[in-house]
């Protein structure tokens, strides 16, 4: 898949950041591993994945911590460009579309936590 069609079912529907036709070559890690889980068949995209208002699965404290060891710790926008996982978040700060979908699938048990690992 290229990033046209996973901008499809990851970037718009969840990125608050992506902006169509801007950085195109530029994908977050949560993105590329929800791309490698879903060209792996570990969960299907066309499928629609739907966040309910306010719905925040990355927000529990377990689901968070595999997240962050298996996307966030590698992510080479974590450094400069995550306002999520910096230090001093601001309090609006929201994660990448990847991590919003990643979380949405482990909270429905879609995917399983130890499948994350495969793909970063």
């Amino acid at each position: 898949m290229r990033k046209t069609d996973f901008s499809d079912y990851i970037c718009r529907p969840f990125c608050m950041f992506f902006r169509e036709g801007e950085k195109e070559e530029m994908a977050c890690l949560g993105a590329r591993v929800a791309e490698c889980l879903a060209q792996s068949g570990e969960f299907n995209p066309e499928a629609a994945v739907v966040l309910k208002p306010g719905e925040a699965p990355w927000l529990d404290e377990s689901r968070e911590a595999v997240l962050f060891e298996n996307v966030c710790r590698v992510c080479e926008f974590r450094v400069d460009d995550c306002d999520y996982r910096s230090d001093d978040p601001p309090d609006d700060a929201v994660p990448c579309g990847g991590l919003i979908l990643l979380a949405l699938l482990l909270s429905r048990g879609i995917i399983d936590p130890p499948v994350l690992n495969r793909c970063t």
